[in-house]
């Protein structure tokens, strides 16, 4: 049974390995302004997606909703394959202690760590952003029409961003890489 387990477990090592390496992810990783470039598409595509997340949450208005629903479909699409594209080239994804060395995996937990700062970073802000609302709906001189539904977008910009600022991270601050020489026989 032991010896099955094991099997599982190279199997998925190599699989992960596959997947690290493959050269045209590893091309398209150390071309840095490219990197960056998609690094900037996919934080736009965020942003629109929770614009279009927003209109859904806050509109009473059917047409609104039938166009919001398809363009936050269609932007979320392919925002998950940039930042997978990120994730496999940073190599953060689940596994990966498995196939990097201690150096990668030093930069890699040195990025889960900065990430879990800002996504509790902005978890108070926004408890705290959400506690004034309150209070200020609740005072008797406001007028409680503050629409709380507008910080559903935000928890979703979280937990995205709790999701992806390692490979992030990486993409913005790793220098482009090397080319690897072939070997003159």
């Amino acid at each position: 049974m032991n010896t099955r387990t094991e099997a599982k477990a190279e199997a998925y090592r190599h699989k992960l390995l596959i997947r690290f390496e493959d050269p045209k992810t590893r091309r398209l990783w150390a071309d840095r302004p490219a990197r960056l470039r998609r690094l900037y598409l996919g934080l736009v595509l965020v942003l629109l997606s929770m614009a279009a997340l927003t209109a859904l949450v806050l509109t009473q208005n059917p047409l609104v909703v039938f166009v919001a629903s398809p363009a936050l479909f269609v932007l979320l699409l392919p925002q998950a394959k940039i930042f997978q594209f990120l994730e496999a080239g940073a190599r953060t994804l689940y596994g990966y202690e498995l196939v990097v060395d201690e150096r990668q995996r030093t930069e890699i937990d040195q990025a889960r760590n900065i990430g879990h700062s800002v996504t509790t970073a902005l978890l108070v802000l926004t408890v705290a952003i959400t506690a004034a609302v309150h209070l200020t709906i609740t005072f008797p001189r406001a007028a409680p029409n503050v629409p709380l539904g507008v910080f559903l977008p935000v928890i979703c910009v979280i937990l995205l961003l709790h999701r992806a600022f390692p490979a992030i991270y990486l993409a913005w601050t790793q220098p482009a890489e090397l080319p690897e020489e072939e070997p003159v026989a």
